[in-house]
């Protein structure tokens, strides 16, 4: 016969399941600050290369434009991560898990840079193919948005007070639209890689602006 299990016993089972924000907070900071370091590893000149400097230069400018969009990838997901976990009193399992994908991604994210650099300006195909490599890194970072909130959805107790389900639907429905949009910008990177690459800073920028990551957005603020 089994009997009720008492309220103390029902805490410690939750508390199993679940974090404080801090130390995930703590985790993905280091993640990102290592990731944003070595997209600068890739822009160097060419090894015994006779040419002209100022030619050098300016022929990386491949290397410049993937560095530039990269650091802005990795900026605006740490500002928003920042916004995001400051709403956050409680982090359960599947919330960590799509923290933890959205940490892949930034820490994967020098190798399509790399590749990008390598070819946008190279063989039309392989531009293509690069950029929409760089799409789908995109894609599948907003997909780990997609999961956080879909984990406040379920368990809208891992929000500070103040924060409604309609607050929770508003934001899912902005990570599905970045999931789509960024599918999108892939499959025309395969036939059109520098339009792509400029939608694909347009909708970071909306991504940035929809979801407080942009100096001067309007922040959703707690029900009262």
């Amino acid at each position: 016969m089994q009997f009720p299990r008492s309220t103390a016993e029902t805490d410690h089972a939750e508390a199993r399941t679940r974090w404080t924000p801090a130390r995930v907070e703590t985790f993905s900071d280091g993640v990102m600050a290592i990731a944003i370091t070595l997209l600068v590893l890739e822009i160097r000149l060419p090894e015994d290369s006779h040419e002209n400097l100022l030619h050098q230069l300016l022929s990386l400018w491949p290397s410049y434009f993937a560095y530039v969009a990269s650091f802005a990838t990795v900026g605006v997901i740490w500002v928003c991560h920042h916004n995001f976990f400051a709403r956050i009193q409680h982090v359960d399992s599947l919330l960590q898990w799509g923290n933890m994908l959205l940490l892949l991604c930034v820490g994967f994210l020098p190798f399509p840079t790399t590749a990008l650099a390598h070819h946008i300006d190279g063989d039309p195909w392989n531009a293509r193919v690069a950029t929409a490599f760089y799409g789908v890194v995109a894609a599948v970072q907003a997909m780990a948005w997609l999961i956080m909130w879909v984990a406040l959805r379920r368990d809208p107790t891992l929000f500070k007070p103040g924060h409604d389900a309609e607050f929770v639907r508003v934001h899912s429905r902005l990570a599905w639209m970045g999931f789509i949009a960024f599918d999108v910008i892939a499959l025309i990177g395969l036939v059109q890689p520098i339009v792509a690459l400029v939608l694909y800073m347009v909708a970071l920028a909306v991504y940035a602006a929809t979801s407080g990551g942009w100096p001067g957005a309007q922040r959703p603020q707690p029900a009262e």
